[in-house]
């Protein structure tokens, strides 16, 4: 059994982000599910626990305008072998500060993506 580390409420959301770590390219993943405290992301980067990064998540509607946020690698772990596409890790970022309203925003994604993904019977 595994002990839980997460902080807030999560929300499952699907977005396009970057992994920016210092003096390298930027490394593609993402979203997999948020709260103010942090983020999980599916990437194919391999970083290290501690490790700084700022998150660059680009929301939909405005491809040119991304959501840069900063904080550390709390976990890396490989997905298992059913799990892999082009994605060989999970990883768990916390942000260096809360982020209330980044939360909020994406909840409101999160939401939209769920109706989007539901039987047409259920979006009615």
């Amino acid at each position: 059994m595994s002990i839980e580390h997460r902080q807030g409420d999560r929300h499952s959301v699907y977005l396009a982000a970057e992994l920016v770590a210092e003096g390298t390219a930027p490394r593609t993943a993402i979203t997999k599910n948020i709260s103010e405290f942090g983020l999980l992301l599916l990437t194919r980067a391999n970083l290290n626990c501690g490790e700084s990064v700022v998150v660059k998540i680009y929301p939909p509607g405005d491809e040119m305008r991304s959501v840069d946020v900063p904080g550390k690698v709390v976990r890396l772990e490989e997905l298992a072998d059913e799990e892999k596409g082009i994605w060989r890790h999970k990883l768990a970022f916390a942000f260096d500060k809360p982020q209330p309203d980044i939360a909020q925003e994406f909840k409101e994604f999160a939401v939209e993506q769920a109706k989007l993904n539901a039987p047409a019977r259920e979006r009615r």
